[in-house]
């Protein structure tokens, strides 16, 4: 009799450490489910809890050279961005640019004609990212550009609005990260001057895009 209540302890006892094992494992079994499920919301967020955590900074430069036997032309330029981030995907914003263009040209006799102007760019986009770092770019900007120059040596000026429509691509950045960005931007607008191009390539920088 003895010996069975021994034996009836005994089982007892490993039963009991069994089961307190088993819900040691299902407990940390749950809490690393909650761990990773945190994790990934974490990756998934984009957003954050303010104003001015959502917005995100970006810049492009433009440096450009072109030159003939007779004339040559310099243009040197800032192109800043500020998106807000609606969600963990679309962004609204400003876009703006602004370029220092300097024309020089042989006019005959030994006279040389020189000009030193400014153009600017001011515009509203939306940006939509779809997969990985690929995003969708729309934009309509109001272009302000010099046509030529008058008799008397004076730039002259005209003002119009052109619609964007293209892609891009991200590398890098992030929350809190700088990255760099390409876009391909399509015209939508009919080229109604000499040497408008159907589309624009740019490159930049980024920050908590």
């Amino acid at each position: 009799m003895l010996k069975q209540s021994f034996f009836l302890l005994l089982f007892c006892t490993l039963s009991l450490a069994v089961s307190a094992q088993g819900g040691t494992t299902e407990e940390q079994a749950r809490d690393d489910l909650d761990y990773y499920n945190n994790d990934n919301d974490r990756v998934r967020d984009q957003r954050g809890d303010t104003f001015g955590s959502n917005l995100w900074f970006g810049a492009g430069a433009q440096l450009g050279f072109q030159s003939t036997s007779q004339s040559s032309f310099f243009q040197i330029g800032l192109s800043p961005i500020v998106g807000y981030k609606v969600n963990n995907f679309l962004s609204v914003g400003p876009r703006g640019s602004f370029a220092y263009n300097s024309y020089r040209q042989d006019i005959g006799g030994g006279d040389r004609f020189k000009a030193n102007y400014a153009t600017w760019q001011a515009g509203a986009f939306t940006r939509a990212k779809v997969i990985g770092q690929f995003f969708v770019h729309a934009e309509y900007s109001i272009v302000n550009e010099v046509e030529g120059f008058d008799a008397d040596g004076d730039a002259v000026r005209s003002t119009r609005a052109i619609p964007f429509l293209g892609g891009g691509l991200s590398q890098g950045g992030g929350v809190g990260t700088a990255g760099f960005e390409i876009m391909l931007l399509f015209r939508l607008s009919a080229a109604d001057r000499i040497g408008d191009s159907p589309f624009e390539i740019r490159t930049g920088l980024n920050y908590n895009f």
